[in-house]
């Protein structure tokens, strides 16, 4: 398998950092139109975020804007994202709640340190999971079947946490079908946690296959088990216990994950 690593686009502690550390502009964006998406938001101060609440700066949900509030999504986020080159400025309601993000044009000191926070995403990290009782879940896939810690006692479970603009969750997905493949008939369960919502699947599945069962609008049990970048893989064995946890795409991650499974099924 070819080499391949995942870009964080899902900062949690890494923008709060940086938020800390450098100044802002006070420039707000424009705001003439009556249809603002931003009536009723504020740019957001470092102590008013919550830090046991991920900012979920994915493209997918919360929505994202540039400074003439055009809505960035898709390909266009990761483009902007990956270029360095933008900053995203957070925006809460009166509950202090996150609603949107708003890219402005990053300062060089935000700029060295979003590369640095790159290059650190780069390299497949294992979790503090690892070792730790699974947390609990229930849930649906999109065929309506139902799945929970509970009642997956007894067998191993496979969970991949993704997203469909996610290009490295995407490249990978040939080789998680063999996965499926090779495991059928054995007591694994493969479950896909997905940020995007059942519509967006059912058509990005038109195009692409993925053999696991997946869960959308997964949002909750990502935040339960602090997934902070994308695909992010971990194997719970039949007692309940997690084997294998990683952030990030790299050379031997899929082999890696399959050794895991392999040592539980036996």
């Amino acid at each position: 398998m070819k080499k391949i690593f995942s870009i964080v686009f899902f900062w949690v502690i890494s923008i709060s950092c940086i938020y800390a550390q450098v100044n802002h502009s006070k420039k707000e964006p424009a705001n003439s139109n009556k249809n603002n998406p931003l009536q009723g938001l504020r740019k957001a101060n470092i102590t008013e975020l919550d830090p046991s609440k991920p900012l979920m700066l994915d493209g997918v949900s919360t929505p994202v804007y540039t400074e003439n509030l055009t809505l960035v999504e898709g390909d266009d986020f990761m483009k902007v994202m990956s270029n360095g080159d933008y900053f995203p400025d957070i925006y809460i309601d009166s509950n202090k709640e996150v609603k949107a993000f708003v890219l402005r044009k990053a300062t060089d000191l935000e700029k060295s340190k979003m590369v640095r926070m790159q290059t650190d995403a780069e390299m497949p990290r294992k979790s503090d999971l690892l070792g730790k009782p699974a947390l609990p879940f229930s849930v649906s896939d999109i065929n309506g079947n139902n799945y929970s810690l509970e009642s997956l006692k007894g067998k191993v479970v496979v969970i991949n946490f993704w997203f469909v603009e996610c290009k490295p969750c995407v490249m990978e997905m040939p080789e998680l079908n063999k996965l499926v493949e090779k495991f059928n008939n054995k007591d694994v369960v493969f479950l896909g946690f997905a940020m995007n919502e059942k519509d967006k699947i059912e058509q990005f599945l038109k195009k692409t296959k993925y053999k696991y069962n997946i869960i959308p609008g997964a949002k909750d049990v990502v935040g339960t088990y602090g997934v902070t970048s994308f695909p992010m893989h971990i194997v719970i064995d039949k007692n309940s216990i997690i084997i294998f946890a990683v952030n990030g795409l790299g050379p031997t991650t899929i082999e890696d994950l399959e050794k895991a499974i392999d040592s539980s099924v036996k």
